[in-house]
């Protein structure tokens, strides 16, 4: 085999290469911007979806990037093939798997109904009364130690937010920043 052509292709996109002009170097992403949270990213999205797909086969509809007391995470939102849906999370800083819940169609859901005390108005009411905004959706969800909560996505002046009202007691049990969100249902 004759590899002076190919060497000489070489050569020549070499010297093509070393002959352009540096680009400018690219500027850094605003503090706020969803790039700037991916970048501050500890385990990243490719880590945490491993381990949430490991967990839970199916199909990745969504992934959001979350602040909450305890640190960052990720969460996912995975369509099995029997149609099950998952929200698991996964810790920004360690890849690890920290919640998986199991999300219903609706507070009618016999599993969710027999665990649920207060109606989803006022649980909405709750949210609200923690992060004033506009309701984008809620999810009806059973957790794995047994509970069941309503989640509410909140579109406030000042950013998103996720707010997890208990069914059974109705108090705010969890309120976090959405930083960034990928895909959507």
């Amino acid at each position: 085999m004759n590899l002076k052509p190919i060497a000489l292709a070489l050569a020549t996109l070499t010297l093509a290469a070393c002959a352009k002009t540096e680009a400018p170097a690219p500027t850094a992403p605003a503090a706020d911007s969803p790039a700037a949270a991916v970048a501050a990213s500890n385990a990243g999205i490719e880590s945490c979806a491993k381990a949430v797909l490991a967990q839970a086969p199916g199909e990745l509809l969504q992934g959001t990037l979350k602040s909450e007391p305890e640190g960052r995470v990720w969460e996912f939102e995975i369509k099995q093939a029997d149609g099950k849906l998952f929200d698991i999370e996964c810790s920004d800083s360690a890849g690890t798997i920290v919640e998986t819940e199991t999300r219903v169609a609706s507070a009618a859901d016999p599993a969710f109904a027999a665990i649920a005390k207060i109606d989803e108005a006022a649980a909405r009411a709750k949210a609200l009364t923690a992060k004033a905004g506009t309701v984008e959706r809620v999810e009806f969800e059973l957790e794995a130690e047994g509970k069941a909560s309503y989640e509410y996505d909140i579109k406030t002046a000042d950013g998103d937010y996720r707010v997890e009202v208990d069914a059974a007691s109705g108090e705010v049990v969890e309120t976090s920043a959405e930083l960034l969100e990928i895909g959507g249902v």
